[in-house]
């Protein structure tokens, strides 16, 4: 009986360390030849993120027009926020969250470089 219970208990830990975290999908309707990305932060810092140099993002990903993408928010992160950019563009990034990182999210990219939109799915 005891060691039932003891193999039980290291069969549930295995299959902890199996759990992958939640996605978070990316349909990225801009213009031809734009450039979109995305990252998750533990705060949201306002304004434009630092995309090219050491940030503090948690896990990024960028795409071209029409491509789609994804990140995967670990496991052991329990809150987030989401930052959204368009390469080379006049507006500012956008901010989004906190988030519980309980289920997968779905986000689309609308417009043209300088004149875009993030609107969930």
């Amino acid at each position: 009986m005891k060691s039932s219970i003891f193999i039980a208990i290291i069969f549930g830990l295995f299959m902890l360390t199996l759990i992958e975290g939640y996605t978070v999908v990316i349909q990225n309707k801009v213009t031809k030849g734009t450039d979109t990305m995305v990252a998750a932060t533990y705060g949201d810092e306002g304004g434009n993120f630092n995309w090219w140099h050491t940030n503090d993002a948690i896990v990024e990903n960028f795409a071209e027009a029409h491509s789609g993408y994804n990140i995967t928010i670990p496991d052991n992160v329990t809150t987030y926020w989401l930052v959204f950019g368009v390469d080379w563009s006049t507006e500012q990034d956008k901010w989004r969250g906190p988030f519980t990182n309980n289920g997968d999210q779905c986000w689309h990219f609308h417009g043209t470089l300088d004149d875009w939109k993030i609107y969930g799915c």
